[in-house]
């Protein structure tokens, strides 16, 4: 019996060193069969790579610079070429700097057209085009429930609970301020 074990080993051995065999005959037809496009994936991820590793270092010393302009901006406000070099390298910080300037004073208008200009420029921030749009007067979409809100209390102040209420019904009840809205709703304007 010993005998008949040791035929079966070897032939179990046998069949699995045939079958490595076959799948690294079946594995080398494959590579060869399609090594041009494996060479062609490997070089594009390579590249891939290469392009974004490149790409986040320059998209980070851009963002150091654009820091280190705005901080000397800050420590010298009136210097206009700092002001044009961080317009030129992060529209978005400029547009913070305006602001911040223009809340110093309100009245300059030289700011305000900068700021006008820098809202209808498509480099801004859409987020921030909404929130340039405040301080300069203008509607909002960003703060438009905010806005409708401004507007009711106005007309409930001026008796005009109509308006106020079809005003204050277009605010969704998802919104944050849907519970002002109705309250306003609610008292009509009562004053105590």
């Amino acid at each position: 019996m010993g005998l008949k074990d040791n035929l079966k080993a070897v032939k179990a051995e046998i069949n699995t060193e045939e079958q490595f065999i076959e799948n690294f005959i079946k594995g080398e037809r494959f590579i060869k069969k399609y090594k041009l496009y494996i060479f062609a994936l490997i070089a594009i991820l390579i590249i891939w790579f290469a392009i974004s590793f490149i790409g986040g270092k320059i998209e980070q010393y851009n963002i150091e610079e654009s820091n280190k302009i705005y901080t000397s901006l800050l420590n010298n406000p009136n210097d206009q070429a700092l002001l044009e070099q961080l317009k030129n390298k992060n529209a978005n910080l400029y547009a913070i700097f305006l602001m911040k300037e223009l809340a110093k004073d309100i009245n300059n208008t030289e700011i305000k057209s900068q700021l006008q200009s820098l809202s209808s420029n498509s480099d801004a921030n859409h987020l921030l085009k909404n929130i340039i749009s405040l301080p300069l007067g203008e509607k909002s979409i960003f703060l438009k429930n905010y806005d409708k809100i401004l507007q009711a209390y106005r007309l409930l102040g001026e008796g005009k609970i109509e308006q106020a209420n079809i005003l204050l019904s277009q605010i969704k009840d998802d919104s944050a301020l849907s519970q002002i809205a109705k309250n306003l709703k609610h008292y009509q304007g009562i004053s105590q």
